[in-house]
This record gives structure tokens, C-alpha cells and sequence, in this order.
């Protein structure tokens, strides 16, 4: 059952991420920074406002999915199991059947 949960939580986290990469690379930044400056763009009346309703709805799906991926990170490492944990005591475990080598 941990399997397929950690499987399905994987699976939301990798489509969560591609999301967020395509999405923050398609919305329009607020200035034009030094390239405005140097092409000579200068702000109208009409285009200072020029966020159209696609942006504002990409803006709320990128927090959305951003809360979304957030909260699967933390519920993966929560039920993930502790390899490392296993890892020390097994090589524990071997270490001191070879102790008396090095007394």
C-alpha cells in the first residue's frame, strides 16, 4: 500500500514540477528591465495595464500547484522509510564480528 501511495505521490510531484517550470517561463514579468530602456519602449496609458485574464489565471494555477507540490514533498518524506538508518545498522552489524581484528 506505501508503494503505490509513494508510486502515485511521485507521479503528482514530477507533473507538478513541469508545471511550474512551464508555467513560471510563460508569464510576462512586470518590467522590461534594461532591454525597455535600450529598444526606446515606453509605457502608454493603455499598455502600462496590459496583464489580460490568461496571466491573472496562470498567476492563481501557479500558487495552487506550487501549495500542491509543497505539501506532496512533505508527505513524501514523511512515509518514505529511513535507508540510511538501515544502512548503519547493518554495517554496524558487520563491523563487530571484524572488531577483534583491530584490538
Amino acid at each position: 500500500m506505501l508503494n503505490v501511495l509513494n508510486y502515485i505521490l511521485m507521479a503528482i510531484l514530477l507533473a507538478c514540477a513541469l508545471f511550474l517550470v512551464i508555467a513560471v517561463l510563460l508569464q510576462k514579468t512586470k518590467e522590461d528591465g534594461l532591454s525597455g530602456a535600450i529598444t526606446g519602449g515606453a509605457d502608454t496609458f493603455y499598455g502600462k495595464d496590459s496583464s489580460n485574464r490568461g496571466d491573472v489565471v496562470l498567476k492563481r494555477w501557479t500558487k495552487v500547484v506550487g501549495v500542491i507540490f509543497a505539501v506532496c514533498v512533505l508527505v513524501v518524506y514523511i512515509i518514505q522509510p529511513d535507508y540510511a538508518q538501515t544502512e548503519a545498522i547493518s554495517s554496524w552489524k558487520n563491523l563487530t564480528e571484524y572488531a577483534d581484528i583491530f584490538k
